[in-house]
């Protein structure tokens, strides 16, 4: 295969993985707001509740591009959880708010849980051996 279609197929990888956080963070973040709601949960506890929607998104984006890019999962996990902080960095920093150390926290978060979800994603795209 030639460089540029290796590049571009890396960049579908990303931007598949991207996609696959992002809607697992919808998800995780609906069912973690229903769960609120039905508890009658107040404000408090909405912080720790989008973390784990953030993380869990995270995680899943990372299997994803391990799963995808089958070697290196750490390192393109960890870069995908590294993106996926970016955008959401990006996104606070248009609503207005300024980061903190409580954003530097849930950004290191997001490298982890993206690494340790590459990781798996290597260990489910590895071959099986048969007997």
């Amino acid at each position: 295969m030639s460089a540029k279609t290796i590049r571009l197929s890396v960049l579908f990888h990303l931007l598949a993985a991207l996609g696959a956080a992002l809607a697992g963070t919808a998800a995780c973040g609906a069912a973690l707001a229903s769960l609120m709601v039905s508890r009658g949960l107040g404000p408090p506890a909405a912080w720790p509740f989008a973390t784990a929607a953030v993380c869990a998104g995270s995680l899943l984006g990372g299997w994803v591009l391990g799963l995808l890019q089958k070697s290196r999962g750490l390192l393109w996990g960890g870069l995908l959880g590294l993106l996926y902080g970016l955008v959401l960095l990006c996104i606070r920093l248009i609503s207005g708010s300024a980061p903190g150390l409580g954003l530097l926290l849930r950004l290191l978060l997001l490298l982890f849980f993206g690494g340790a979800g590459g990781y798996a994603g290597i260990l489910c795209a590895a071959p099986r051996r048969r007997r």
